[in-house]
């Protein structure tokens, strides 16, 4: 009997040294497993910091680490997703191969545009040969609001329509200005009241499972956001917020018409033709909103990618199809009528690259011309497909955080790696290649650059810079002709209307040039 009870025990006991073991196991699988993990996301988030950001008192947490250009982005080994698929070898690099002189580049004549009412300028973002024939000294200057810090940054692109200039600041504050005087005439600030349903308010299983990445709060106004932009159409404003809502206000005097409140916060800049709105949100949901109600007409879900670039690109649109890029990298077409799907791809790089070559994101929207739609990754590449078929036409190792210019039969662009090239529209040869400068400490090479554009005002392609410098170019040849300074550090492409230059600073100051 004691020996039977004996054996009970030992085997008792053995069981209770496996199942240790196999436990000590697997908790150093999953350390190892969550290290690593760590180990990735943090190296993303030093160049993102988006994080997919909700409406909530949490974004001061994380937004300090948005900026891909603060100084602190150098290269480091990253494990990448082994299934997904490059359009571009590794050992691509962007070189020169056409054989064009200077003056076989005739670019069509430059004309004045009275209003730039969207991102981008239109709704196929593709302004052309914009004209600013002046000596581009300051005519005037305005403090918008709050300027990019710990809680919020200023990303948007202003636009202009009706002799308006608006704009919306760090702080979720629409400003409209007189474009020729920088007189304030309206201001908005954009709110919302949180009831306090996300996670940590005990938010139902049906709630997470329709919101699942929305961050938790205890309710009260929600004061913290980034993301979204503003366009103007048919005498209104319309506004996307990181606080998840999308709201149309009164172009004359910035009463709220209606509000749309999304899923998740709105990273895009609003997107506006034929009496529909599109914006994309951060788990990448395309909504397509009436205008004039502020319905949802339909949504389209992509695939939710954590990891993004803390800019506003907005979708293209062109009759009755709409482009939409996605921080997965997909772009995407789509029946503007009913969000059918004519057409997809993707843009993506592999292998042990630095971290921001990683992220798949689409930064900038994408472009479309004469037939074409121009994609630009900030991962590596820069592609054109045919409108209808969604072939692609070529692809250039020329990876980019904003638009693609398009005149007449070029297009221009700023890649990555600070160079700016000119190229052929219809095959992707690359005509000319001009080194930008990409460290302010160039031979430490710390604090990168930032440069956005370009934007052609008449012969002259212009350029801005995160190191506070304007940089205008030939672009015929590239010849750098000159070089001034700003009022401030520049992350948001310049905009044209009326012969003047306008652009916005870093610290929320808003230019006029002419």
């Amino acid at each position: 009997m004691r020996m039977k009870r004996y054996q009970i025990w030992m085997r008792m006991l053995r069981h209770c040294l496996s199942l240790k073991w196999y436990l000590l196991k697997l908790k150093h699988k999953r350390t190892k497993m969550t290290k690593n993990l760590l180990t990735l996301r943090l190296s993303t988030l030093m160049l993102t910091g988006t994080f997919l950001l909700s409406a909530c008192s949490t974004v001061g947490k994380i937004t300090d680490a948005i900026n891909p250009f603060d100084g602190k982005n150098e290269a480091s080994e990253v494990v990448t997703d082994p299934d997904r698929i490059s359009i571009l070898s590794l050992n691509d690099k962007l070189e020169v191969t056409g054989s064009l002189l200077p003056e076989d580049i005739i670019l069509p004549e430059p004309y004045t545009n009275s209003d730039w009412p969207q991102s981008g300028g239109s709704a196929t973002h593709a302004p052309q040969n914009t004209n600013a024939p002046g000596t581009l000294d300051r005519i005037w200057s305005k403090k918008l609001g709050k300027g990019s810090n710990r809680k919020g940054r200023v990303i948007a692109s202003p636009v202009i329509a009706g002799g308006r200039l608006f704009a919306i600041d760090a702080a979720n504050k629409v400003t409209a200005l007189d474009a020729q005087t920088g007189s304030k005439l309206w201001t908005y600030k954009v709110k919302i009241q949180s009831k306090g349903k996300t996670r940590r308010g005990k938010k139902s299983l049906v709630d997470r499972i329709k919101s699942p990445l929305s961050l938790s709060d205890k309710g009260g106004s929600d004061k913290e956001a980034v993301g979204g932009g503003v366009a103007v159409a048919d005498g209104r404003v319309f506004v996307t917020s990181g606080f998840g809502v999308i709201i149309a206000l009164d172009a004359m005097s910035g009463e709220e018409i209606w509000r749309n409140k999304t899923r998740t916060p709105v990273h895009s800049a609003p997107a506006i033709d034929n009496g529909r709105l599109f914006a994309v949100t951060d788990d990448n949901e395309l909504f397509a909103i009436d205008a004039d109600t502020g319905e949802t007409l339909w949504t389209y879900q992509a695939i939710v990618e954590t990891a993004r670039m803390l800019t506003a690109p907005s979708p293209a649109i062109i009759d009755d199809v709409v482009i939409a890029p996605f921080s997965s990298g997909e772009i995407i077409a789509l029946r503007v009528q009913n969000g059918g799907i004519l057409w997809q791809d993707a843009l993506s790089a592999t292998g042990n690259l630095t971290p921001l070559a990683t992220l798949n994101d689409i930064a900038a929207g994408p472009v479309i011309a004469d037939g074409y739609v121009f994609v630009s990754a900030q991962s590596g590449s820069l592609s054109a497909f045919d409108l209808r078929t969604g072939q692609r036409v070529w692809s250039q190792p020329a990876g980019s955080l904003g638009f693609p210019l398009v005149v007449g039969n070029f297009l221009y662009s700023i890649t990555t790696e600070g160079e700016l090239a000119c190229m052929s529209k219809t095959d992707g040869t690359v005509i000319w290649l001009t080194q930008l400068q990409v460290f302010k400490k160039q031979k430490k090479r710390k604090k990168r650059i930032s440069w956005t554009g370009p934007t052609m005002i008449g012969s002259r392609l212009l350029l801005l810079g995160s190191n506070g410098k304007s940089v205008e170019v030939n672009p015929q040849n590239g010849e750098i002709l000159r070089t001034r300074k700003l009022g401030g550090d520049v992350y948001i492409a310049p905009i044209i209307a009326n012969n003047t230059v306008y652009y916005v600073t870093d610290d929320a100051k808003v230019f006029a040039l002419k």
